[in-house]
């Protein structure tokens, strides 16, 4: 049952899941890479798909029309100027590393879909910094677990 709870945990914010596995589970450090990285992995697939309709949907419901910029000006939202900094200033590695920590694994895999989708390695890279981050998370909260 804990696994389940780590699994899925990780499926929605990474970076939080960890001292739940190792502090209250107390799970090893080889049992936490591997619950996290599954939950990472299936978080990754799953709003994936979820992305992908949702553009479908949004697109559907509110089709871009030829004319339609000249007559309404766009409104700029805090929101909307992160998300096109992340994407012009950042790029698809800039939401590779933060996905996991900061951004959370479904905005990351929504803005990988949204603005990188025509490659799919994308999203094994998307996996590839997940790992990475799971390494050094777990190392780090297994140093400090030994310091106190």
């Amino acid at each position: 049952m804990e696994e389940l709870i780590v699994i899925a945990s990780s499926t929605w914010k990474f970076a939080a899941t960890f001292p739940v596995a190792i502090y209250i589970f107390k799970m090893s450090f080889l049992e936490t890479i591997l619950y996290t990285n599954i939950g990472g992995l299936l978080g990754i697939i799953v709003f994936a798909f979820v992305s992908k309709v949702a553009i479908r949907i949004i697109n559907s419901l509110w089709p871009k029309k030829a004319d339609d910029s000249k007559r309404h000006k766009r409104i700029f939202t805090k929101r909307n100027r992160r998300l096109i900094f992340l994407k012009n200033k950042v790029g698809l590695p800039g939401i590779i590393i933060l996905s996991p920590v900061v951004l959370s694994i479904p905005v990351g895999v929504l803005l990988v879909t949204k603005y990188f989708r025509h490659r799919k390695i994308n999203y094994l890279y998307l996996l590839a910094g997940q790992f990475v981050w799971s390494i050094v998370y777990t190392t780090i909260y297994f140093k400090v677990k030994a310091i106190l």
